[in-house]
């Protein structure tokens, strides 16, 4: 799903644009992340020092639901 669409989306339940764009960007970053843990695992090798590490995506993942949460009034209807 494109930014685009999931602006339309939110646009179509009533929400104002600016809180559509914010929750479409934090929206894309949660999956990305969310895609990056189920095809990597929670613990992935450091890429110089092959020493296990948790994954990054974690943190982004973490990040990316803090502000979904934060706009938690935004009507989201049709994403999830």
């Amino acid at each position: 799903m494109t930014k685009q669409e999931i602006v339309a989306i939110l646009e179509g339940n009533g929400n104002r644009k600016d809180l559509c764009v914010q929750y479409a960007d934090a929206y894309l970053e949660y999956q990305e992340a969310t895609e990056n843990i189920g095809r990597n695992g929670l613990i992935v090798q450091h890429p110089r020092t092959t020493n296990p590490i948790d994954n990054p995506y974690m943190a982004v993942r973490d990040r990316a639901l803090k502000k979904l949460r934060e706009l938690r009034g935004v009507k989201s209807e049709g994403l999830w």
